[in-house]
């Protein structure tokens, strides 16, 4: 037998060697990012959760006059903080456990992962304008509680008109402080690895 000649047509031969298809890398990037989200999540769900109990013991601080109708309005509040925190904490902990659920090996897992992300973000931000708007609500409802009858001041019209000037400027930059803390807060926590993701699926969409 001519192994010689056989050796050849072995060669000559082509040589169909399965590579590893590009599509699979790119997957493997979105590993990275998805834990950074996943890491995130859990310690926010902890820290959210010390939080509701710290604010149970807000009245025994002893700052100011808590009577019953303090009292009263204070469980009113917390009764609806609690609410709002908790709906927003079953979705935020399904999404969490549903993602280590699926295998992220295909595009379709990667965009479930995306599409939920943008809901969760879009639902912390409507949850951050309700609990500051829930704490201001109260604040005020505090402040003028403890101000006493004899403590009203008797202002003219343009002395009033700057007062409440300088009330609504303080009001707005303390809202447009917290707003913007927030929006930080989202995107280095939670967008960018977002944006990371979406980015790796607009590459497979390229293969």
């Amino acid at each position: 037998m001519n192994f010689d000649k056989l050796q050849e047509q072995w060669k000559s031969e082509p040589q169909n060697i399965p590579e590893i298809p590009k599509e699979l890398d790119k997957i493997k990037e979105a590993h990275n990012p998805i834990d950074k989200v996943r890491s995130n999540m859990k310690k926010e769900l902890i820290v959210q959760s010390v939080l509701i109990i710290a604010v149970a013991f807000f009245p025994f601080l002893n700052i100011g006059k808590w009577d019953s109708q303090l009292m009263a309005m204070f469980l009113i509040f917390y009764v609806l903080m609690v609410g709002f925190m908790l709906y927003y904490g079953l979705k935020f902990y399904r999404f969490y456990k549903e993602s280590y659920n699926l295998a992220y090996d295909s595009r379709k897992n990667l965009m479930w992962f995306s599409y939920e992300l943008r809901l969760f973000i879009e639902l912390y931000r409507a949850l951050t304008f309700i609990m500051m708007f829930l704490g201001m609500a109260f604040g005020l409802y505090w402040g003028t509680h403890h101000r006493q009858p004899s403590e009203h001041i008797h202002l003219d019209q343009g002395n009033y008109l700057k007062l409440l000037g300088i009330v609504l400027l303080v009001m707005v930059a303390l809202l447009g402080f917290i707003v913007a803390f927030a929006e930080v807060f989202i995107r280095m926590a939670y967008g960018r690895y977002l944006k990371q993701i979406n980015k790796i699926l607009a590459q497979l969409d390229e293969i």
